[in-house]
């Protein structure tokens, strides 16, 4: 079992950055098995001069909501995270990721390949499109992006969208370049992959500001589809 725990502590001109990984059990000879059980690594790293309110990313403090939403989600700099980068959607026509502003926009990571967390995923903006109504995507763009662009071209995106039944106006699937897609994975802090090369599953959503200059981050296994409608709805007035 893989399990990955991330930890962010910082103070004004300084960040502190502690990530945890529980790496694949191995047991090399000499080892008791109680040592040898676990391979635990454990890695600190320092940035300097980066202000913690500088990162647009938003962070859960200990106040957060039980629905899974974070508290302090307006973000504070000139971060756009929809950036004139080029893709391709389900139907293989280009589409710059900049085309989609001027409403709220809830984005998803997924692979098509993954047959749990990413369909949880893909579902719960499902639900959340059903409780804005049959003209949602008048208050909202859905947007998946692949994290593996591999395997995800476009015939693999829309064919995951219609087995999820989103094969829909308001729904986008993306795929693109490895160039484009490792910018989004870096941009939105999403793990471009885990341990012994296994594709990252992304448990988060995020809803963006119609600008693009503006994100929430939401624990999407927590927060409830009524919870994110409302947000979307909130947005303009918001960011």
């Amino acid at each position: 079992m893989i399990l990955y725990l991330k930890s962010r502590q910082g103070v004004p001109g300084f960040v502190i950055r502690l990530n945890f990984a529980i790496v694949r059990a191995c047991k090399p000879q000499g080892l008791s098995p109680t040592r040898s059980a676990l391979a635990i690594a454990f890695v600190i790293s320092f940035a300097m001069a980066f202000p913690v309110s500088a990162r647009a990313e938003t962070q859960k403090p200990a106040g957060s909501s039980a629905s899974g939403a974070v508290t302090s989600g307006t973000a504070v700099g000139q971060i756009d995270y929809l950036p004139p980068l080029m893709l391709v959607d389900q139907r293989g026509k280009q589409i710059s990721l900049s085309s989609v502003k001027g409403k709220p926009v809830l984005v998803g990571f997924i692979h098509t390949s993954c047959k749990g967390v990413c369909e949880m995923m893909t579902a719960k903006m499902k639900q959340v499109a059903q409780s804005l109504g049959s003209q949602f995507d008048s208050s909202v763009t859905m947007v998946s992006i692949t994290t593996d662009p591999d395997d995800d071209n476009p015939a693999a995106m829309l064919k995951y969208a219609k087995a999820q039944g989103v094969d829909a106006d308001g729904f986008l699937f993306l795929t693109g370049k490895h160039k484009e897609i490792d910018h989004l994975l870096k941009l939105y802090d999403v793990p471009e992959e885990g341990p012994d090369e296994a594709t990252t599953h992304v448990l988060d959503l995020f809803l963006v500001a119609p600008n693009g200059y503006g994100m929430r981050k939401y624990n999407g296994m927590a927060v409830s589809p009524d919870t994110l409608a409302s947000a979307i709805k909130g947005a303009d007035s918001r960011h």
